[in-house]
């Protein structure tokens, strides 16, 4: 198969270049190199004869024309990611995350190629995530399911695809990402795209640069290896999320890039789902046991749109593809951490790059 891949030195575009070059497919890696540490994973590429990289940005219909590579599917891996920054500037998540999707689809349909898009949970009001009621335990919010309380798409498994894409309060991000998932499954409906949207949760492993408004869990893991400070957003760190480990995505997307026309114009809540989740607070005491750190937590107000509880439903997308996240949190952090020892130097560069930058 040959496979482009948007977004393609990105955590999870590098990820799932090598994993799926291992499999035999031929992999071309699109990437407009804005995010310091895609760098990085470009030499990953070297060691792979069937991984490619072209410099490229999907807002410029231009560069898809001289890609000269005619794929069978795309995973559209591309995208502003950071939640929060979308407020400060609108129009840079709007066209990062939504006009330059319309020239993938585009691209999609010129070369009658499949799109495996990631979408986001912040698809999904945070009015709407914090309806149900919670308990506070001491180191978490828990949903109180004692009381009779009725949300569509709200179980005591998560958060599944029947819920509410209305109201306010997703991020500018999370607007465009609604917007873009939107033109997906207009796309397959309307021209025949096979299309399939993950609306993913959390996502930690390796190879993953680490900021504080994306990818928290290996950001605490940088933090407190460089003996800096934390900050809880609000709720005093007792926010919960559910975790997705790299390699169960990446398994998720060889079953997906295998059966994409059968499950066409298919949307999915994808997660480390309610069997893996932790709190802000939660994984900081965990990775102070770990790193034998100590690490000072600066309190800031919560950010808006901010999600008390956030777990995915993961049954569909699990019944519909045979899938299941295996990797748990506590052992794959002993990993990142081993990972970030190996690779001090670069990452340190990288650290204090996003600090004097942010």
């Amino acid at each position: 198969m040959k496979i482009l891949i948007t977004g393609g030195a990105g955590f999870v575009g590098g990820n799932i270049a090598v994993h799926m070059s291992s499999l035999g497919h031929e992999i071309l890696c699109m990437d407009n190199l804005v995010r310091r540490g895609s760098e990085f994973n470009i030499k990953r590429f070297m060691n792979y004869d069937n991984i490619k990289f072209i410099h490229g940005d999907i807002r410029n219909k231009e560069d898809f024309d001289r890609l000269n590579f005619s794929p069978d599917l795309v995973l559209e891996c591309s995208a502003q990611t950071t939640a929060i920054d979308g407020y400060n500037n609108p129009m840079y998540d709007i066209t990062n995350n939504t006009v330059g999707l319309i020239n993938v689809l585009e691209y999609c349909r010129k070369h009658n190629a499949g799109i495996i898009f990631w979408s986001t949970n912040k698809t999904y009001s945070g009015d709407l995530c914090n309806a149900p009621p919670v308990v506070e335990k001491d180191t978490r919010f828990e949903w109180d399911l004692s009381q009779n309380f009725n949300l569509k798409g709200w179980t005591r498994y998560g958060f599944n695809e029947s819920m509410d894409l209305n109201g306010g309060n997703h991020t500018i991000y999370g607007v465009t990402k609604s917007t873009s998932d939107l033109f997906c499954q207009e796309w397959a409906s309307a021209f025949n795209v096979p299309v399939i949207i993950n609306r993913f949760s959390c996502i930690y492993g390796k190879h993953q640069f680490g900021m504080v408004s994306q990818g928290w869990i290996v950001w605490f893991v940088l933090a407190k290896h460089f003996g800096l400070d934390l900050t809880y957003f609000g709720f005093k760190g007792k926010q919960v999320r559910d975790c997705l480990h790299i390699d169960d995505l990446v398994s998720l997307i060889e079953k997906q890039a295998e059966n994409i026309n059968h499950h066409s114009g298919s949307y999915y809540n994808v997660g480390g789902g309610y069997k893996n989740t932790v709190s802000v607070h939660e994984l900081n005491t965990l990775l102070d046991n770990m790193m034998n750190t100590k690490t000072k937590i600066i309190h800031k107000p919560q950010r808006l749109a901010d999600q008390k509880i956030y777990i995915s439903d993961i049954r569909k997308v699990s019944k519909d593809f045979n899938w299941a996240p295996k990797k748990s949190l506590g052992p794959s952090l002993y990993d990142i951490i081993d990972w970030v020892v190996q690779n001090e130097k670069d990452l340190e560069f990288l650290v204090k790059h996003r600090l004097k930058n942010r």
